[in-house]
């Protein structure tokens, strides 16, 4: 997972999708509209989670496809889409 200059390393997909999308909530709070995208090539990724549109908490989310391999997830400004 990357925000900012934040770099993390999970075990898996729904880890990793899970704390990228708490941390974006937060930064959606923090006046931040934020956005989770998952890499599923190269140079294509896959929106998520946006903040104010998607639901939060977690619990009533369904992640695509939980992968068990390590992953790398990013979050980024909505804004800068």
């Amino acid at each position: 997972m990357k925000a900012a200059d934040l770099e993390r390393r999970f075990t898996n997909q729904r880890e990793a999708v899970k704390a990228a999308i708490e941390l974006a909530h937060e930064s959606g709070r923090n006046g931040k509209p934020s956005m989770v995208l998952l890499q599923k090539t190269k140079s294509q990724f896959e929106e998520v989670w946006t903040y104010g549109r998607d639901p939060y908490p977690l619990a009533a989310l369904q992640l695509p496809g939980a992968a068990e391999t390590p992953v790398a997830v990013q979050t980024r400004d909505a804004a800068a889409k």
